[in-house]
């Protein structure tokens, strides 16, 4: 990892002991600091660092606030919180102003590096995303015979895939099976040719479902029914992983799923209408779980 950080803390010794971390870890550099906020924004607005972990509690302005300003302007900016605050409403708060992930004071180096990682996985993943968009654009220029063919897998990865909706607590559920299907196809289990997601309809996936059941079994599922089960069960496991982070901000599943698998602002907004602070719950969007849950199969 080589990361540009931006570090705010009103006590030198902590911005002292990230800059070391960072250096002696090899996450990147330190490109910028500040010790009470007033002048932050413009300067990550003029050094655009990669990454900025910020204190919630400032002199002149705090974190929470200093966020909401930033986010704006740099909407896939990752911002780390820390803070000797527990207090799960300000927590919650915090989260809600567009922060990535969030870190208990007094400074421990392996939540440091865990938490880059995480950053770094999300970003890695978004980079994926970005190239799937710009493939799929490309593809629609070019004819069928011109689009070359991508090798075999050389694993079967649907053992990773059961493994991670288990983890999501939807293993069981009847849309489930439609997923591992859609995965088996862009996979390449058909025809060994992998695939994007971004380069079908949803409907077109749906429908490849539904013949698959009935050449392999016999059985007539239409494609609204797959839709409709395939729906229910991100859904699930979209307030599966709400639930999970309401419990704890820190667990693994969380801090692993909750960005690559679904927006994180929705899971944010699945959290507030679990605890009855909102009357919208969070919305899923199929093709990125898909991807994600592909991504996340091959780590």
């Amino acid at each position: 990892m080589n990361y540009n950080f931006y570090l705010i803390d009103d006590d030198i010794s902590v911005i002292s002991i990230l800059s070391k971390i960072i250096v002696n870890q090899n996450l990147g550099d330190v490109v910028g600091k500040d010790t009470t906020g007033e002048n932050a924004v413009d300067e990550i607005v003029k050094l655009k660092p990669d990454i900025v972990i910020v204190d919630l509690l400032l002199p002149k302005i705090d974190g929470i606030t200093l966020v909401s300003q930033l986010k704006p302007k740099f909407k896939d900016l990752p911002f780390i919180m820390i803070s000797e605050v527990h207090a799960k409403d300000m927590v919650s708060k915090a989260y809600n102003s567009g922060i990535e992930f969030y870190i208990n004071k007094p400074i421990n180096v392996i939540e440091v590096i865990n938490v880059v990682k995480r950053i770094d996985e999300k970003l890695k993943m978004k980079k994926v995303i970005d190239s799937f968009q710009s493939a799929f654009k490309s593809m629609q220029s070019l004819n069928e015979d011109q689009v070359m063919e991508i090798s075999k897998i050389d694993r079967d990865p649907l053992s990773s895939a059961k493994e991670i909706l288990s983890h999501l607590g939807v293993i069981s559920d009847s849309g489930t099976k439609d997923i591992l299907h859609i995965v088996e196809f862009i996979l390449g289990f058909d025809d060994g040719i992998r695939k994007k997601v971004l380069d079908y309809r949803l409907s077109e996936l749906y429908t490849y479902v539904s013949d698959k059941y009935e050449r392999e079994k016999g059985e007539i599922v239409n494609e609204k029914t797959i839709e409709q089960r395939i729906r229910r069960t991100i859904g699930q496991a979209l307030e599966t992983i709400a639930e999970i982070g309401l419990d704890d901000y820190e667990n693994m599943y969380f801090d692993r799923y909750a960005n690559t698998l679904f927006e994180f602002r929705e899971v944010r907004k699945e959290m507030e209408y679990l605890k009855r602070r909102s009357k919208e719950p969070g919305k899923i969007n199929i093709k990125k779980f898909i991807a994600g849950l592909i991504i996340e199969m091959n780590k």
